[in-house]
């Protein structure tokens, strides 16, 4: 029974990767939607509203960020041989040539011209090829993530109504009092996490600006993906910063690591309990072995759904176990 459904997980885990997003960018919708009926709009005018809002986002951000992160691939594809050249003419290149009397460049050279083989350049376009297809795939994925994360905002209170009609009747108010609790938790989750990693890709951005990078999108991006995973995430790219920006000088490293890690501090203790509140209230080792079960089952996006996943799980012990196991204060009887 278990092989059986390990191997129906299996089957079904492409759709399960697009239906677990967009439930949860569903549930992180749901704040602003409440936001929007305390301030007298109805449950469909305020559904509308986010709905238009995310479709007008993402669509906006296509068109911003796709023509700009080409240029910038195609500008830093074709900077590659400026860059190689100007790491040549470096203190530590030159140092690393006279204390072991070889040049890093031609053993690069040589170790590309010994793996360039027929067999490798095969291998080489069938990667190609298949990258090729993930990206398509990818790009249908995040389609269908949009498509479903729409239908969850206008239907998410007739499946709460659903869910909650398959509890027997006494037990529904406890039922329903621990579900929105969950939605709400997971929702300040979600939408708390996306703010900080738009607030940590800005700073990426405008600190890679002011050093005159030429590829400040395609780091701002990748911090924002970075920084989703979490309590490791900020100091995991402090180290790819801390890499992009040596490739443009030493001066410009020292300048993005100090900015970016007094920025690291004043996430962690001021933006941080500002923008999650008490909502999200999971101890820190809880959120480490959560990560790191979650990215050992389901990638990046295991370790993502970490946090709110692990909330939800404290809440029901909280709400449900241990008010039980406070009620049993008699040991019960055993009739042998």
């Amino acid at each position: 029974m278990a092989i059986a459904l390990a191997m129906v997980f299996l089957s079904l885990s492409s759709v399960l990767m697009s239906i677990t997003p967009s439930l949860f960018l569903a549930l992180g919708m749901m704040p602003v939607i409440n936001q929007l009926k305390k301030r007298g709009l109805s449950h469909l005018v305020s559904v509308l509203v986010v709905v238009v809002l995310f479709v007008l986002v993402v669509a906006g951000l296509l068109a911003a960020v796709i023509p700009a992160l080409v240029r910038q691939f195609n500008d830093l594809i074709a900077g590659v041989p400026a860059a190689l050249y100007a790491v040549q003419q470096t203190e530590w290149y030159s140092w690393i040539s006279q204390q072991f009397g070889i040049s890093v460049t031609d053993q690069a050279l040589k170790s590309i011209e010994n793996y360039v083989t027929a067999e490798n350049l095969m291998a080489i376009s069938g990667g190609i090829l298949h990258v090729g297809f993930g990206v398509v795939n990818g790009i249908s994925a995040g389609f269908l993530i949009v498509v479903l994360t729409l239908y969850f905002v206008s239907t998410l209170d007739s499946i709460k109504s659903a869910l909650v009609r398959l509890i027997p009747a006494y037990r529904r108010p406890v039922f329903t009092s621990t579900l929105e609790d969950i939605i709400y938790t997971v929702g300040r989750s979600v939408a708390g996490s996306v703010t900080l990693s738009a607030i940590n890709a800005g700073v990426v951005f405008v600190l890679f600006l002011l050093l005159g990078s030429k590829i400040t999108i395609l780091l701002a991006i990748a911090a924002f993906f970075i920084s989703l995973i979490p309590m490791i995430g900020s100091v995991l790219f402090l180290f790819i910063g801390t890499f992009a920006g040596l490739l443009m000088g030493p001066s410009q490293a020292v300048v993005f690591a100090l900015s970016y890690f007094i920025y690291i501090q004043l996430e962690a203790y001021q933006v941080t309990p500002r923008v999650m509140g008490k909502a999200v209230n999971v101890p820190g080792i809880l959120v480490i072995i959560a990560a790191m079960a979650g990215a050992a089952l389901m990638g990046l996006l295991g370790a993502l759904l970490s946090i709110p996943v692990t909330a939800s799980m404290l809440i029901i012990v909280r709400k449900l176990v241990v008010p039980k196991a406070d009620s049993q204060t008699v040991a019960p009887s055993h009739n042998f």
